[in-house]
């Protein structure tokens, strides 16, 4: 029950900033090069959003993965895909 608690309070943090959320997945749009399904990398996205916490990205990648504005994630969030609706989320 606690790791459920604490994945929530993650969750809400990310909606809290949806500038935040916004920036990383705008970010992660252009490593894609705009095309829904390419794979991109965390430290590229991480440097082009300019995202200095690692545990915050990791947070922001869960709120855009639960979205489904990014898939195919690894248990890290080091590689990822941007999906069409990321794409058009990023583009709006």
């Amino acid at each position: 029950m606690i790791d459920g608690g604490e994945e929530e309070v993650f969750v809400d943090e990310a909606e809290a900033s949806p500038d935040k959320a916004r920036q990383v997945l705008q970010a992660a749009a252009v490593e894609a090069y705009g095309r829904p399904g390419a794979y991109v990398t965390r430290n590229h996205v991480i440097k082009r959003a300019n995202i200095l916490d690692p545990e915050e990205f990791r947070m922001i990648a869960e709120y855009l993965d639960k979205n489904g504005w990014i898939a195919e994630a690894d248990a890290d969030y080091d590689i990822f895909v941007v999906t069409p609706e990321g794409i058009d989320q990023a583009a709006n």
